[in-house]
């Protein structure tokens, strides 16, 4: 038995599995694809704080580099993936595939199962490794910000599957061990585990209730600050860069008045992030088995 291994597997039993059933590959895809308008909204306004206004230099060469750079960022997020698996003693393999002809995929996988935490350190590394070195190049290299948009983006909606795994593994004590298999995360555990039960419907609903909450809770707030800040005597505040579409909130005293600004399309792209994460954390939250006689 590896040393990473706290359970003897003889004596353990299979609590439950993660599966790309076709549910899921819509489920993923979905969230996916809100992931990748939200971070790309989340780049540009990073990208106007850090740099100025947000363009993008159309020269020869351009697909060529954008091309290479979406392949880049795809294989950089699986190899990370495998060298944490290596850091905790597994030997990993990777390969791609087209699940239910729907969502084109690479997978790096391992025979080494891992403990709960183990695991979920090498499922998030990617997103953080990536977004921090992205954003690390773009405040140090200016003039080749621009060309991070394609890995920031990529690599955050491609991490939507392993946020979305991570938080059903979140359910299980820290002892069990997973295997990650090619299609599916098999969870063991000891015989005193309750087996969970893992849905993944309502994706659609729930992001909708939140995004929509969301929007009018925030637009609420914004129009009710400025009088409060008007009477506590504020001279002026700005959330986000400020005289652009990425300002969130703007207000300033005039005389005896005061005037303030606030972007729906800062507003839109908020609630969708607030939206998706939440979707993430509730959409296939395990629920415990009801045994019955």
């Amino acid at each position: 038995m590896k040393e990473q291994q706290t359970l003897n597997l003889d004596k353990c039993k299979e609590l439950g599995k993660l599966e790309m059933s076709k549910e899921v590959v819509l489920t993923l895809n979905g969230m996916g694809t809100l992931a990748f308008f939200a971070f790309g909204f989340l780049f540009a306004a990073l990208y106007t704080q850090f740099v100025g206004e947000f363009s993008f230099d159309y020269a020869s060469g351009t697909i060529l580099i954008s091309i290479v750079l979406f392949i880049g960022t795809l294989v950089l997020h699986e190899l990370i993936h495998g060298a944490f698996m290596s850091k905790y003693g597994g030997k990993p393999s990777y390969g791609a595939g087209i699940a239910y002809y729907i969502l084109p995929y690479l997978y790096t996988t391992t025979k080494t199962f891992f403990p709960r935490n183990q695991f979920i350190v090498t499922a998030i590394a990617p997103f953080f490794v990536i977004s921090l070195t992205v954003i690390g190049i773009m405040a140090a290299f200016p003039s080749i910000a621009h060309w991070m948009l394609i890995p920031f983006v990529i690599n955050a909606s491609g991490a939507v599957g392993d946020l979305w795994m991570i938080r059903n593994v979140l359910g299980y004590p820290k002892h069990v061990l997973l295997e990650d298999r090619k299609n599916e995360l098999v969870i063991y555990g000891k015989e005193t585990d309750k087996p969970l039960n893992i849905s993944t419907t309502g994706l659609g609903y729930v992001f909708s209730k939140v995004f929509i909450l969301s929007f009018f809770v925030m637009g609420f707030l914004m129009t009710m600050s400025p009088i409060l800040l008007n009477i506590l005597g504020v001279k002026s505040l700005a959330i986000g860069p400020t005289n652009s579409i990425f300002t969130i909130f703007e207000y300033h005293s005039i005389g005896e008045g005061f005037g303030f600004s606030f972007f729906p399309v800062s507003l839109i792209a908020i609630s969708v992030i607030i939206g998706l994460v939440y979707a993430i954390i509730n959409v296939g939250k395990p629920v415990k088995h009801v045994m019955t006689r």
